[in-house]
């Protein structure tokens, strides 16, 4: 899981936005988590969304992306 500061977000934003698109990156401020930046597939299955199943290969693989970081997930949701 990646951690930075909102200064250093701010200075590399496109480095951390493609981060993102793997992992979910928490912004720091003033030493605390505020923000958790994260790709729109992985907002939209947290958000309970439906696929509409078209693309089966691209659902595989973002299934196999969420399996990945459930545990920084549950994580998260325990701060």
């Amino acid at each position: 899981m990646t951690r930075v500061t909102a200064t250093e977000f701010k200075n590399n934003v496109g480095a951390f936005s493609d981060a993102a698109m793997r992992e979910p990156v928490i912004i720091t401020s003033h030493q605390r988590d505020r923000l958790v930046l994260m790709s729109a597939d992985e907002y939209r299955r947290l958000a309970g969304e439906k696929t509409d199943g078209v693309n089966a290969e691209f659902d595989e693989r973002l299934q196999r992306s969420l399996d990945r970081h459930s545990n920084t997930l549950a994580e998260l949701a325990k701060r």
